[in-house]
């Protein structure tokens, strides 16, 4: 009898190890969007010395960053009015900016969380408008990539292998 009682609590403080044990373990899904998307219809509409920076201005809102060395050439300190490290520069103080540049990041994010093992992937890709200014602040050139379309759509279960697209 006494043999039969501790096979039992043997099987029972398995099971309950067992289901603790399947407790703490998981899966983690999170995607992550940077700003807008930049929008495609108003990247066409860019003309080479034909768009102005005030149209840029107004297409795209203020651009993620700018060139900013001529403001520092004329003695105009620009880091009083950029407060936090990624703050989009105010409207009134880019006129003189050479290029802007304007990003589209998004991110998936996938963890498995066992209770030995853990695993996690974090990809991201960009989209990214540059658009090159001349003396008459009109668009001398421009560069748009869409990194985003590259993103897995599943984690590493959907990610296409370089040489086998």
């Amino acid at each position: 009898m006494k043999g039969t009682h501790s096979g039992r609590s043997a099987i029972r403080n398995l099971a309950i190890a067992a289901a603790l044990g399947l407790s703490v373990t998981g899966c983690v899904m999170g995607r992550v969007y940077r700003d807008h998307p930049l929008n495609e219809a108003n990247i066409a509409r860019l003309q080479r010395g034909v768009t102005t920076k005030a149209e840029v201005l107004a297409m795209f809102g203020p651009p993620q960053e700018i060139d900013a060395r001529e403001l520092t050439a004329i003695g105009i300190p620009f880091e009083p009015f950029l407060n936090r490290r990624g703050d989009k520069p105010p409207e009134e103080r880019i006129v003189s900016a050479r290029w802007f540049r304007y990003t589209y990041s998004r991110a998936n994010a996938m963890a498995l969380l066992l209770l030995l093992f853990n695993y996690a992937e974090f990809d991201q890709k960009n989209d990214s408008l540059v658009i090159f200014f001349d003396g008459d602040n009109r668009v001398e050139d421009f560069a748009f990539r869409k990194g985003t379309e590259e993103l897995p759509r599943f984690g590493f279960l959907s990610r296409r292998n370089a040489e086998h697209p």
